[in-house]
């Protein structure tokens, strides 16, 4: 054969791959045509079984006869896993077993090498192995995933006996200790959905693998076959061990998430079970899921999504409660060694539960709900699974009203920080919390399509009051904040219900202000409570705005700020509240240098509240740096350039610094540059300092941004500040993504080396894009058009250029080379990337120091900016 001539195949394989194509040509169509995803996958595994049986036939034919009929009387070729449940998508892996009684082991594994290879060539991706009955009942007793692969297997040709000796023995080993196997199962389930995220409220999920996915529904099945033997969600049923509400609740969660998983394989043309953003918004329109005055469609596409996987996380939760539970001796000890409480209630030794007798008034009454709860808090135990499902029963119910005593019990809970969290997010998943707080019903499932958040807006929400309260183990002046709060009721109140204006028209801090006013007359507030919750919903997003995206350098920001805000205790529950609410927004969004640049902004602004400005700060080292210097000649240079140095350097900048960096500046020659770059271990960043003379080299700024750009640094903030002389001394505050801690000195020369040539460059520099496996890939149908926004009414000094886009390499460099080209000067500059958006700050002057003001002019700069980034990111 030649080296170009095609690969030969056999007849069965070539036939196989045909019938491949025509499968998911087939499933495609159907898919098209609306069929339900359970219809569809159960298509798909008859015609997987179809292709999978005519190259077993094909292997089987090219065997000597006797070998072949020994095959077949001595072997079961069986389907696994979810091929053996008939739940295969049209990617899915093909998972099959080759069963045998253990008789000439060696001629069945080169049967099972020729039907993977002849699988393989017609386009399929298997997994196999080769067991006696007695290897495989062996595997599965120290293996959880290599048993659920086997509870549904299901043979394809040869001797089914194999198979049905397999189930019986597996069958009797569950027997022998069902809830230890079923504590494995569970353990391995969690061990997998911690690595898809540990809520069901991730807004990208994993359709299989995130809690409240297909795998959790396989989880029900498999449980209600170990704890009590039922083959199917109807035997469970049968036996008592799932209400028929909850099977019917699952059957439909599982086709509508098939359906979605179905979607996913054929839109990627292989296995795809990420429900990305593009992927989203594509399915939303698919479907024609149109949007509502506030509410997008591809919104109200993910809030049904939620509703199931949550509903399926619930009753998972349920059974596996139930299946753990204490037996008839454990019940009997509870109530002799339990307390009970208000006369309704047992507490303890494990749990805290209804009192016999007492279960429908617990599960009836909404006080007496919120009152199990409090009490779950209080003693740190668990509510007893079997009233918790009373509970969740009744509530839909309910009176829609809240009555006093309930209101009454809800507000005590916000006394108890440990536990607050966990309290809320039971009374949510119940449906109690809409009716103490009505407005929750609309952020249940309520999806934030945008590039920031990680979470539902309910679960944002909840989340946030969580990360408030770990505040207290903070040993840094979040902790000292928390600490000095003499109320934090209306901290945690405003942190519950700070996003529930999201998914209407207006502005969602101003409905959210609105909703603040009427949950507060509600729950019969005190004025002054009243009054604080409302302020911190609505300036919820002012203090991150100011401290990540202007420059709190300028004293006219940090006082219109301080007049704002009017006391220090209202600044230190926003202060908290930000802190809180960002951390909140998803993994990693709360970094040491966000805690350092919030807090130097509370500092800054506590100082005007309390008596010691900023100002008063920057004179103190003015002060301190004219007595290190005290004993230089009056003509010293250094001298002369520490008499007018800007207060922003002054306060930002240590005496010791600034005696260096003068000291570097002074003995500068004409064309000189120098730059260096240090480790900063509280915020695990790099600041780089350089300095130079405004003549050498025209646009220092965009070429030093260009420069750490192309070394893969991540920019978070830059300094930019003029001396006499036309001397430059700049100050930027990087993260070095190529090291998890600290840069080793060869690093840090090689940042410096870069900044030095490309001052004095006469090209532009180099970028390539930082491989970043975690990153979200975004695709047209989720990247949002720039925009860049004009603030001329915060700062006094200077006009500030808001920069929103793609990220994209280079974008920096290109935006900071257009500022100067419109002859503007960057005064201070506030870096931000959240995923895959930018949101840059610029505060920027004209050359000769003033704000542009000019309409037109404005309007240039703006089109201009956007212009380059349009260009950036294509």
């Amino acid at each position: 054969m030649s080296a170009t001539a095609a690969p030969l195949f056999r007849p069965a394989v070539s036939q196989a791959a045909a019938a491949l194509t025509a499968l998911r040509t087939r499933i495609a169509a159907q898919h098209a045509a609306g069929a339900p995803g359970v219809a569809t996958c159960g298509l798909a595994t008859d015609l997987f079984d179809r292709i999978v049986l005519d190259v077993w036939e094909g292997v089987l034919a090219a065997l000597p006869p006797a070998q072949a009929e020994a095959v077949r009387r001595d072997v079961a070729l069986v389907a696994i896993g979810g091929f053996g449940r008939r739940e295969m998508a049209p990617s899915s892996d093909v998972d099959l077993m080759l069963l045998h009684d253990g008789a000439d082991r060696a001629a069945v594994t080169e049967v099972a090498r020729q039907l993977m290879q002849d699988l393989f060539d017609a386009g399929l991706q298997v997994g196999h192995s080769v067991r006696s009955v007695g290897e495989a009942c062996r595997l599965a007793g120290g293996d959880a995933t290599i048993m659920t692969s086997l509870f549904d297997l299901r043979t394809l040709a040869g001797r089914p006996e194999l198979a049905t000796a397999l189930a019986a023995r597996l069958r009797s080993l569950l027997r022998r200790s069902p809830r230890a196997h079923a504590a494995r199962l569970v353990a391995a389930r969690r061990e997998e959905a911690d690595k898809f995220g540990q809520t069901v409220a991730l807004l990208e999920p994993n359709v299989k693998r995130s809690p409240g996915g297909l795998r959790d529904i396989q989880l029900v099945r498999w449980l209600a076959l170990v704890l009590h033997e039922a083959e199917s969600l109807d035997d469970l049923q049968l036996t008592g061990g799932m209400p028929r509400r909850d099977v019917e609740a699952l059957k439909t969660a599982a086709d509508f998430l098939m359906r979605v998983r179905n979607d996913l394989h054929l839109a990627a043309g292989k296995a795809a079970d990420d429900l990305t953003r593009d992927q989203q918004l594509r399915i939303a329109q698919a479907r024609g899921i149109e949007s509502t005055p506030g509410l997008l469609g591809v919104e109200r596409f993910m809030r049904d999504y939620f509703g199931h996987t949550r509903r399926v996380a619930q009753i998972l939760e349920g059974l596996e409660q139930n299946g753990m539970r204490r037996g008839l001796v454990g019940r009997m000890t509870a109530g002799v060694l339990g307390h009970r409480v208000d006369g309704l209630y047992v507490v303890g030794p494990r749990t805290v539960a209804a009192a016999p007798g007492c279960g429908d008034r617990v599960a009836g009454s909404l006080a007496a709900i919120v009152r199990l709860v409090e009490l779950a808090v209080l003693y740190r135990m668990p509510i007893d699974p079997a009233t918790w499902e009373a509970v969740r029963v009744s509530v839909p119910s309910l009176p829609r009203e809240a009555d006093a005593a309930a209101k009454e019990v809800f507000l005590r809970l916000f006394t108890q920080a440990d536990g607050l969290a966990d309290a809320l997010r039971r009374l949510h998943e119940a449906g109690a919390l809409e009716i103490l707080i009505p407005q929750f019903a609309h952020a249940r499932h309520l999806l934030q399509f945008n590039n920031y958040h990680k979470y539902t807006v309910d679960e944002h929400c909840i989340l946030s009051v969580q990360r408030a309260t770990e505040c207290a183990r903070d040993d840094g002046w979040l902790g000292r904040a928390w600490a000095e709060l003499p109320r934090r009721r209306p901290l945690l109140l405003a942190l519950l219900i700070h996003d529930l204006g999201k998914g209407f028209v207006e502005d969602h801090s101003e409905v959210g202000a609105r909703f603040a006013r009427d949950i507060a007359a509600r729950f019969d507030l005190p004025a002054d409570e009243a009054e604080i919750i409302e302020y911190l919903v609505l300036k919820h997003l002012s203090m991150a705005h100011l401290a990540f995206r202007r420059n709190t350098g300028d004293d006219s920001i940090v006082v219109a700020f301080a007049r704002d805000v009017g006391s220090p205790e209202v600044l230190r529950l926003l202060a908290l509240l930000t802190a809180a609410d960002v951390s909140a927004v998803g993994p990693g969004t709360w970094t040491k240098w966000k805690a350092d640049i919030l807090g130097e902004l509370y500092f800054r602004t506590l100082g005007y509240l309390d008596g010691d400005s900023p100002s008063v700060a920057a004179d103190r080292t003015r002060k301190a740096v004219a007595a290190a210097l005290a004993d230089r000649p009056p003509d010293d240079p250094v001298l002369t350039l520490s008499r007018r140095l800007p207060a922003s350097y002054l306060r930002d900048t240590s005496v010791e610094r600034i005696v260096e960096e003068l000291g570097r500046l002074a003995r500068l020659p004409a064309d000189g540059v120098f730059a260096f770059a240090r480790w900063q271990p509280d915020t695990s960043t790099v600041r780089v300092t350089v300095g130079t003379r405004e003549g050498v080299a025209a646009g220092v700024f965009h070429r030093v941004t260009g420069a750490l750009t192309s070394q893969r640094l991540e920019i978070l903030a830059a300094d930019i500040n003029t001396l006499d002389d036309g001397l430059v001394i700049d100050h930027f505050v990087v993260h070095d993504p190529d090291f998890a801690g600290e840069p080793p000195a060869e690093r840090l020369t090689e940042i410096a080396a870069a900044i030095r040539a490309a001052i004095k460059a006469d090209h532009a520099p180099e970028f390539t894009r930082r491989w970043n496996p975690f990153a979200p890939q975004t695709k047209p149908a989720a990247a949002q058009p720039p925009r860049v926004l004009v603030d001329n009414e915060s700062s006094k000094q200077a006009t500030i250029l808001e920069v929103f886009a793609t990220d994209a390499p280079g974008l920096l460099y290109a935006v900071a080379k257009a500022i100067y080209e419109a002859e503007l000067s960057v005064k201070a500059a506030r870096i931000g990337t959240y995923l895959d958006q930018v949101v840059d700050a610029f505060h920027v002057t004209d050359r000769a120091g003033r704000k542009v003001t000019d309409p037109a002019r404005l309007t240039a700069i703006r089109k201009g900016i956007e212009a380059v980034v349009t260009a950036a990111a294509s």
